[in-house]
């Protein structure tokens, strides 16, 4: 499985996607340019956290209309895996791959810590190593993490199993129904505004955030 790491102007967290698949997952993975116009050789793509673009207009908004935005949004039409953390769950939904919006924090503060989630869908091709309803332990660090959509949606959401992740004790950042990562309908997109990128190694004191990409390894070329 050969997978494209997708690097904006302003991305921060490209490099630790690139290290938890490359380093730890010994995974076959390569930067790949927001000016590329095609993501052909590939098998799945992820976009990482950061503030593309400087989050100027609104987070992901205008890494939207980057060049490779098109080969993402065709991979995800052809069933293949499309992950985005944090700015990248911003940008997949600026983009219409997942359905809602991620606004500024109920706090109106930038929040960085580590939070307990419970993983509500474990019948993905990104979270089969996790058991159903179990608890792990992710970090955060984002001012733009509040997930909103119209009740219509979130019924939506819920009755096909599209909410994957939920924040457990508390929602730092007031997401609607304690939303923390979604999936699109077909099941091969998923957003989440935590970072597992950054829990992939006791080293960092906590692995919690690895079997997103095990899971992926391991399911990934299986079409949705």
């Amino acid at each position: 499985m050969k997978i494209a790491v997708v690097v904006f102007p302003g991305s921060n967290c490209d490099v630790d996607l690139y290290e938890a698949l490359h380093s730890v997952c010994h995974a076959d993975v390569e930067y790949v340019s927001h000016r590329a116009t095609s993501l052909a050789g590939f098998d799945a793509v992820m976009l990482p956290g950061g503030f593309s673009y400087g989050d100027y207009l609104r987070s992901g908004a205008i890494a939207r209309f980057a060049n490779v935005m098109p080969a993402v949004v065709k991979m995800a039409q052809e069933g293949k895996p499309v992950f985005g953390t944090c700015n990248g769950f911003q940008i997949l939904t600026e983009a219409g791959l997942l359905p809602g919006a991620l606004k500024h924090n109920d706090s109106q503060r930038f929040v960085c810590k580590t939070v307990a989630l419970e993983v509500v869908n474990n019948h993905t091709r990104f979270t089969s190593k996790y058991q159903e309803h179990e608890r792990i332990q992710l970090p955060i660090a984002h001012a733009d993490g509040c997930y909103v959509a119209s009740e219509a949606t979130l019924n939506q959401l819920e009755e096909h199993h599209q909410v994957v992740f939920r924040y457990a004790d508390e929602n730092p950042n007031g997401s609607l129904r304690n939303i923390a990562g979604i999936t699109n309908e077909r099941g091969n997109v998923l957003g989440m505004m935590p970072h597992p990128e950054r829990a992939v190694e006791s080293l960092l004191g906590n692995t919690d955030g690895l079997r997103v990409f095990q899971s992926l390894l391991a399911n990934g070329s299986v079409k949705a």
